[in-house]
């Protein structure tokens, strides 16, 4: 049957090369086909939208004959062409386009998960060592995103302008709650305007605070909220996070006393502050599982994960689009949950060898593809990092550098023991 699917998609674009596109839109890739010579094809194909033409049926299988070679003919040629011509006289089956698509990738996520799980029998047949069955398993989860998201019918823009002025008047007088975000850190809030479904890339060098803002930031949001809210953790254990907690309410090297008055203080300002810490994902897999598990479980307002680089991604043909494919990957959840998730990212050197060390967007480690897929970009800079003799108030500024609904701009915010940064 998978077959089948493939070929009446291949046979669709054959005659239709557009819809190339909209396969592509609805989530199609190479690996999805069954069939090795569909998937040399396929690959074929989007190679020549990617140059603006074809596919031409006329020249394309002399094109392909190389790629499987001269002793492996391209089977089932004849009944492709003949297929095509049926499409030909009926150009209604173009309509099931979305249909194939969906059952191609069904099927290849069924495809995937059989295959595991015939390595996780064959590993502990084997008696393989339980974490390297573990491993084994931290992709399965990412199965979820090869889903096509689906089209629906396109609205005329004064049915869409409309609907957005129909909820801001609501809004203003009162009848609906406003769905912007506050995190409550500085004068933030009038600069970032955090919504559901967004996706916010929190970026910056080594120890300028990145996590202690987004500890401070996903408690202020669960006491507003009075939602629970998760920070995954790729770098830091429990004991960590918990050290974190407790120097944000006291400095270091505290005393016996100190740390009963301290545990006193946790127990005071956090026992009701619904905010949960999972240290257990490694992977993309696990870190989008974790997130969705939560929405479900204790429907939680909003996530943070760090940090993007930490992660294990899935295997491609190059880090960068390995991060790439994570970064769509968590802007995919914070949509489909409609929840904000912030992705703290690592920066390259580059700030380094800069006389003005404030991070720009070029600076995201990695991909391009984090700021394209971000709603927001903001990164943390402290100047007394790089300025040891430094004798000012130890500030932060929070700058917001691209926004796609909104203003950019600096925050600045000031880090105080039992306050965190305000």
């Amino acid at each position: 049957m998978a077959v089948i699917s493939e070929q009446a998609l291949l046979c669709i674009c054959l005659r239709y090369p557009v819809c190339v596109d909209e396969a592509i839109a609805l989530g199609i890739k190479r690996d999805h086909f069954d069939h090795p010579h569909y998937r040399v094809l396929w690959e074929q194909f989007e190679s020549d939208r990617a140059s603006g033409v074809g596919p031409d049926r006329a020249i394309l299988f002399e094109r392909m004959m190389p790629k499987i070679g001269p002793n492996r003919p391209f089977i089932d040629y004849a009944e492709l062409l003949r297929v095509v011509g049926n499409i030909e006289s009926s150009p209604a089956i173009r309509k099931n386009l979305e249909n194939y698509v969906s059952g191609i990738i069904e099927t290849a996520r069924r495809r995937f998960i059989v295959r595991l799980c015939h390595s996780v029998i064959a590993s502990d047949e084997e008696n393989e060592p339980f974490s390297e069955i573990l491993k084994l398993t931290t992709n399965i989860s990412t199965v979820s995103t090869w889903a096509p998201e689906g089209r629906s019918e396109p609205r005329l823009a004064h049915e869409i302008t409309k609907d957005y002025l129909d909820d801001l008047e609501a809004q203003r007088l009162g009848l609906k709650t406003n769905t912007l975000i506050r995190c409550g850190v500085g004068d933030l809030d009038d600069i970032l305007y955090i919504r559901p479904g967004q996706m916010i890339v929190v970026g910056g060098r080594p120890k300028m605070g990145k996590t202690h803002l987004m500890i401070t930031m996903l408690r202020n949001i669960a006491r507003l909220q009075d939602k629970p809210t998760l920070f995954v953790s790729a770098e830091m254990s429990e004991m960590q996070v918990g050290e974190r907690i407790a120097t944000s309410e006291r400095s270091l090297g505290m005393s016996a006393q100190d740390v009963a008055s301290v545990k006193e203080a946790i127990v005071n300002e956090w026992k009701d502050v619904p905010i949960y810490f999972d240290d257990k994902p490694k992977s993309l897999g696990a870190a989008l599982m974790s997130i969705r598990t939560q929405k479900q479980k204790m429907n939680i307002c909003a996530a943070a994960v760090d940090y993007l680089q930490l992660l294990k991604l899935p295997q491609a043909s190059s880090r960068e689009r390995q991060v790439a494919e994570a970064s769509s990957a968590f802007k995919r959840l914070s949509m489909e949950l409609g929840i904000p998730i912030f992705v703290v990212a690592q920066l390259n050197r580059s700030c380094e060898f800069r006389e003005n060390k404030r991070p720009i967007l070029s600076d995201l480690r990695d991909s391009g593809q984090i700021e394209q897929d971000a709603d927001a970009v903001i990164f943390v800079y402290r100047h007394s990092v790089y300025h040891q003799d430094y004798e000012g108030t130890d500030e932060a500024e929070v700058i917001v550098r691209a926004q796609r609904n909104g203003p950019t701009g600096t925050s600045l915010c000031q880090w105080e023991p039992g306050n965190g940064w305000f």
